[in-house]
């Protein structure tokens, strides 16, 4: 797994939770990563989540989140990071 990557996509999720938008080139390398896990493990449906979420930002989608939404992204952004303990 890319430990890096991973942390900026746990850095992004974040980053959207608080009502701001994430560095472009974080959420493109967050989601990469992701891809490349979801790709292993496609079963994991917060991995999943997260990855379609960061891969429509890198692709240009604006993302205006509603509370719910931002407790989602908080949410991911912590299952994101408990990944990197497993690495």
């Amino acid at each position: 797994m890319n430990r890096k990557g991973l942390l900026d996509a746990a850095d992004s999720l974040d980053e959207l939770a608080a009502g701001r938008q994430p560095v472009p080139a974080r959420v493109a390398a967050g989601a990469a990563a992701l891809e490349r896990l979801h790709a292993d493990y496609p079963g994991w449906r917060d991995v999943g989540d997260a990855l379609f979420g960061l891969k429509a930002l890198a692709d240009g989608c604006a993302m205006e989140l509603d509370a719910n939404g931002r407790q989602r992204a908080g949410r991911l952004a912590d299952v994101v990071r408990s990944l990197l303990d497993q690495i």
